[in-house]
Formats: C-alpha cells, structure tokens, sequence
C-alpha cells in the first residue's frame, strides 16, 4: 500500500479511537474484502471465513484502545491481530478441509456454467490441494502477500523479518507457483 494510504489508515484508527463511528464505519469499508480473501484463502469455507471476518472486525472495535500509532502503523498493527484471529480459530480445532467444503458451497463460489463445474471443482481441489502442501511460513507468505496485498515493508513489520529475505521468498514462491500452475 502507498504511504499516503497508510497514513489515511492511521487517521482513521486514530478518529476510531475517540469514538468515531463514521471511521470505523471506513475501516471496515476499505478492509472487509481483503480480510474476508484472508480468511477464505485460509480455512476454504464461505461460512467460516465470514464468521472470523467478522471476528476480526469485532476485536478490532474491542482492541483499538491498544492501538499505539507510535509503535507503528496501523495496518501492521491490523494484520497482526487479523493472523492472531486466524491462528486461535485454528487452535480451537474449528476449521474445516478442503476436501471437506460441499459441492453447494462450490457452486456458491463458483462464477461459471453448469457444464464447467467439474473442471471447476478440480481446479479448485489442485489449487487447495497445492496451498495446504505448502510449509506453513510459504501459506503465510502467499496469504498476506497475494490475498491481502500487504507490502514487503508490511509483511515485514508483521512477521518480524527483513525486507530482503521476504523479497527472496516470495520470489520463490511464485516461481513455484508458476511451475506447479504453468
């Protein structure tokens, strides 16, 4: 994300803090889809996905008096307590495979004709299957990266990681992306 951007999302946290409504209202507004991608890249349920996005909104209106814009930025901040959401829903044993989503919930998902569907839920199954084998530091990676669209700089902060190391690994990441996928 583009440093004004940033800043924008710093004063909003900042206005949430004081209890503006209307900022809240704009976080959840210009955050929603890349949390709800997050979360549905990461448990493959619509309904799961759904419950901890709006997990997440509800810890970022009970946790905002934590924020410290002094320590640092306010999406870091955000993505750390997203990953955490994301972490504990996992830790209670909640998630649900892959291979265990119903065919209603891929035809939900799914934008294209009856007679695709198939090749559709194939597809999908491969590129589930591929993800979940995947080291979990490459799920992550991919997760914060191409999901929700954080900068290195971001995904640094979050992970507690240099730059440069996090470059080289996504760097490999698409490299095998694009062998698996080509």
């Amino acid at each position: 994300m583009k440093l004004f951007e940033g800043q924008e999302f710093n004063n909003l946290a900042r206005k949430m803090k004081k209890g503006d409504s209307g900022a809240a209202e704009k976080l959840y507004e210009k955050l929603f889809h890349k949390v709800y991608g997050f979360c549905m890249n990461r448990v493959s349920s619509k309904t799961i996905a759904e419950d901890i996005t709006q997990d997440i909104f509800v810890k970022l209106v009970e946790k905002i008096s934590f924020f410290d814009e002094s320590k640092g930025n306010f999406l870091v901040w955000f993505w750390q307590v997203a990953r955490n959401t994301v972490t504990d829903h996992y830790r209670k044993g909640k998630d649900v495979a892959f291979s265990d989503v119903s065919e209603e919930a891929l035809e939900e998902k799914s934008p294209i004709s009856t007679h695709e569907k198939l090749d559709y839920k194939i597809e999908l199954e491969k590129i589930g299957f591929f993800i979940n084998s995947m080291k979990p530091e490459d799920q992550e990676l991919f997760n914060l990266h191409f999901v929700a669209g954080l900068s290195y700089r971001e995904i640094a902060a979050v992970l507690g990681r240099s730059e440069g190391s996090l470059r080289v690994a996504i760097s490999r990441l698409k490299s095998k992306v694009k062998r698996k996928f080509a």
